[in-house]
């Protein structure tokens, strides 16, 4: 290689750099285009927390001294309709209405828009990530279909006088959230509640049928799978599936690393008898929302996980995006490409001589 040519290649190099490095410099931070919708999102999801704090107060409920923030999505340690462990810090953390705007990132990610219907299944375990699907979804114009069960984890909306299908027909019959749940199953073994207390889960049954609510009860997991499957289509049909908890339909028995946040049909996963939702309609091309790793999924998008308080709405990085000015992204490209010019030119001529 001749003087020349590493002559222009060392300045191209040297140029690119330098105009990187004023670009980055000069990078401003603005208002991301979804920042209102991600505020109001917020703003039912903080509404609707203090609308179930009055619900508790109707049935005598006190707060649970765990609940740090006074969200009233705070849980027992155990009751007889607890199916699983859970840990208190996710649930603190999915309780912060920020989750709401979350969620608008998430769906967007996903393609959803408005006038998209979404599909998506809730089990009691994370009442706060499912009241932050529902506010993203009435936020952006989106019809939510959602099948809600009555079983928590610990912490969870695990209280049997208030589950998470009381909540959500609460909501609905006092006019704030747009749809009841399209159907409510027991959860827990066999998705029809095997584990719990039967004269206490019987009650509840009776209670939300007597509101409205169909419920089902059905232990096959093929036959579980088709009747939601055909719930959605009718109601639909979806363009997106959303998973939060551990519903035994969600990613289907046993113990399945699916991931975590969104999933897009690029990712094509397995599919078998034993495949749950997220696994179906990922193979079916439908980007899918998996919400239960609490902890990783708020760290992918700068959240903070279990914080003392939480942050006043639109100050977090959802609420920004990164502006770069594009004069010397395209004075480095351009001058990078001259330099490179003039040293190939430069050698064609001398071969030439």
């Amino acid at each position: 290689m001749n003087t020349r040519k590493r002559l222009s290649l060392a300045g191209a190099a040297l140029w690119l750099a330098l105009c990187l490095a004023f670009t980055l410099h000069a990078a401003a931070q603005k208002p991301a285009p979804d920042a209102d919708v991600k505020l109001a999102a917020t703003a039912l999801m903080t509404r609707w927390e203090e609308c179930i704090r009055g619900y508790k107060a109707e049935l005598g409920l006190p707060l649970s001294e765990d609940d740090l923030h006074g969200s009233g999505l705070i849980g027992e340690p155990y009751t007889f309709i607890t199916t699983t462990n859970g840990a208190l810090e996710a649930k603190r953390t999915a309780a912060n209405p920020e989750m709401a705007a979350l969620l608008v990132e998430m769906l967007t990610a996903a393609g959803v828009k408005p006038g998209d219907t979404v599909g998506a299944g809730f089990s009691g375990s994370f009442p706060g990530l499912n009241l932050a699907t529902l506010a993203a979804c009435q936020a952006m114009g989106v019809h939510c279909v959602y099948i809600a069960s009555v079983g928590a984890s610990t912490y969870g909306a695990n209280q049997p006088e208030l589950t998470f299908p009381d909540m959500a027909l609460r909501l609905w019959q006092d006019g704030e959230l747009a749809t009841a749940p399209a159907l409510v199953t027991p959860g827990g073994q066999d998705d029809c509640g095997c584990d719990m207390d039967q004269d206490l889960l019987e009650g509840i049954v009776n209670r939300l049928e007597a509101g409205g609510l169909t419920v089902m009860r059905q232990p096959d997991f093929e036959a579980n799978l088709q009747a939601r499957m055909a719930l959605y289509e009718e109601q639909g049909p979806i363009t997106c599936f959303v998973g939060v908890g551990g519903n035994l339909t969600t990613t289907g028995p046993g113990e399945k690393d699916v991931g975590w946040g969104v999933i897009q049909p690029s990712k094509r996963m397995t599919e078998d008898k034993n495949s749950g939702l997220i696994q179906r309609y990922n193979a079916r091309g439908l980007p899918v929302l998996h919400l239960l790793n609490v902890k990783r999924l708020v760290a992918d998008y700068g959240l903070p996980y279990d914080p003392d308080r939480y942050e006043t709405p639109g100050q977090s990085a959802l609420y920004r995006v990164t502006a770069y000015p594009r004069l010397p992204a395209l004075a480095g490209l351009a001058g990078a490409a001259a330099l490179l010019w003039w040293g190939f030119r430069r050698k064609k001529t001398e071969n030439a001589a």
